[in-house]
Parts: C-alpha cells; sequence; structure tokens
C-alpha cells in the first residue's frame, strides 16, 4: 500500500512497483528515424500502468525522487521540494551524460554505478 504523507511541509509519497528493474534500451536508427525498442516501451508502458493502478495522484511542482532497484520489484518515493533551478534539461539527461563521459577514465563503465543523488539547480 503507498504512503501519502507530510513531513516539513513537503508531501511525500512511496510506493513498490512489482517489476523486475531493466535498463532503458539505446535508442534506434529506422527509415523514419530514431525510436525507442518495443520490450523499453511495454516496460515504460507497465510501470505507468502500475502507478495508476495505486491510484497516486500527479504531483506538481520540484520533486526528489528516491528509487531503490531490487531483484523483483522497484521501491520508490517522490517528495515535492520548494528548490528551484535555472537549468532546463532534465537531471536524468545531465547525469547520463556525466556518467558516459567518465566511462574508461574513472572506471571501465558506467554500469558500475550503483548510487546516484543529483541535484540541479
Amino acid at each position: 500500500m503507498p504512503e501519502k504523507i507530510r513531513v516539513n511541509g513537503s508531501r511525500v509519497i512511496a510506493f513498490n512497483i512489482p517489476l523486475k528493474p531493466k535498463a532503458k534500451g539505446r535508442p534506434r536508427a529506422g527509415k523514419n528515424g530514431m525510436y525507442t525498442d518495443k520490450a523499453t516501451r511495454e516496460y515504460e508502458d507497465a510501470i505507468r500502468q502500475a502507478y495508476v493502478e495505486l491510484g497516486l495522484p500527479k504531483l506538481e511542482g520540484n520533486l526528489q525522487v528516491t528509487a531503490n532497484f531490487q531483484k523483483d520489484n522497484i521501491w520508490v518515493q517522490i517528495i515535492t521540494v520548494k528548490e528551484e533551478s535555472n537549468l532546463r534539461g532534465d537531471v536524468d539527461n545531465y547525469v547520463k551524460s556525466l556518467l558516459d563521459g567518465l566511462n574508461g577514465v574513472a572506471y571501465d563503465d558506467d554500469k558500475q554505478v550503483v548510487n546516484i543523488h543529483a541535484y540541479k539547480r
């Protein structure tokens, strides 16, 4: 059952998604441009459906997301935050660029990274 609470004025929602974690597939090139592979689309649809079935609301404003990827499920916590950012891009894309750029120099492969807590300001 999802938790819906307030902590220090922030709304906190914690829930579990009963899906085996799966990494996002690489974009593919086709006759009509780039596309996301079918398995990735289906997995992302299953995550959306799980959230809807839990009856959780669409949150507004800035959010902090913590995700714990386990063998057979994904535990998620989303917190509304008052922080603002001057950056326009998605924080996950900033993280992906950073990790990919460090491949081969800071580590052999960014799949070695097992914990990320990132901010954009």
